[in-house]
């Protein structure tokens, strides 16, 4: 909620997560500073009662807009989609949502999101090459042009001119976009949305004490040694050469401005 003079403003927090970009982060950050989730909610997105994520993305104008009057009728003010992307236009017109994200150097993204994936059990591929041929929208090509202009449904179309006019379009409609790699995250936060900096759980690849017992439980000291080590499973990333020059276009015209 936001306060004009004495009156009570209703604001809705859309964040749309970017895999491996400090996602669960701010979820956790919206938590410590007592914005409302989804009744059902996995990491801050909405979800129904078996725990299977809403299909946002999927909803018709109407559609959204119904779900932006229920989240208001049920005090709901923060909002996450990572599966996919909604239409942006039908929340750039309505006054009631603040809509932000955050992006970080596409290739430390996704070495990131190896790292985390192997260390967490997720995959047992160490060589990126293998890892990044698994079908999976936040492995794609191009994936913050994908995921900006809608074409997060086919992770293996080839993108044109126009798809990447399109996600210019739609990310210039955020109110806030956060840099992970030059920006101070807690202090974007509090002077946009006037959040607390409250210490919170990062998520962050290593140190987490999980990982840890999970690796001895499964009696992975191999493994165990190179995560205490905080080491990077693969170094050769000649394979991912050219696969985000998109998204770093996409970066520099936004962050140039």
């Amino acid at each position: 909620m936001e306060y004009i003079g004495d009156s009570i403003v209703y604001r809705l927090i859309w964040f749309q997560h970017i895999h491996k970009a400090a996602g669960t982060l701010i979820v956790n950050m919206a938590k410590a500073n007592n914005e409302k989730m989804y009744f059902n909610n996995n990491n801050g997105n909405p979800t129904n009662d078996s725990g299977v994520v809403l299909p946002i993305w999927e909803y018709s104008d109407h559609e959204l807009s119904e779900f932006i009057d229920n989240c208001q009728k049920n005090g709901i003010t923060f909002v996450a989609t990572e599966s996919g992307a909604p239409n942006f236009s039908i929340l750039e017109m309505d006054n009631r949502v603040t809509l932000i994200t955050c992006l970080r150097d596409p290739e430390k993204r996704l070495i990131s999101n190896h790292n985390y994936a192997y260390y967490s059990g997720y995959t047992e591929e160490e060589e990126l090459v293998n890892f990044i041929h698994k079908p999976n929208i936040f492995l794609s090509d191009n994936y913050y042009v994908r995921i900006f202009s809608n074409n997060g449904k086919f992770p293996d179309k080839l993108l044109t001119e126009e798809d990447y006019q399109y996600a210019i379009k739609n990310i210039s409609k955020f109110d806030l976009i956060i840099n992970l790699d030059h920006d101070n995250i807690q202090e974007k936060l509090k002077l946009k949305l006037d959040w607390k900096n409250k210490r919170v759980d990062r998520h962050s690849t290593y140190g987490n004490k999980w990982n840890i017992i999970n690796l001895i439980k499964k009696l992975q000291f191999r493994k165990l040694k190179k995560y205490l080590k905080r080491e990077k499973i693969d170094m050769d990333i000649s394979c991912i050469k050219n696969k985000y020059n998109l998204d770093y276009r996409l970066m520099d015209e936004i962050f140039r401005k």
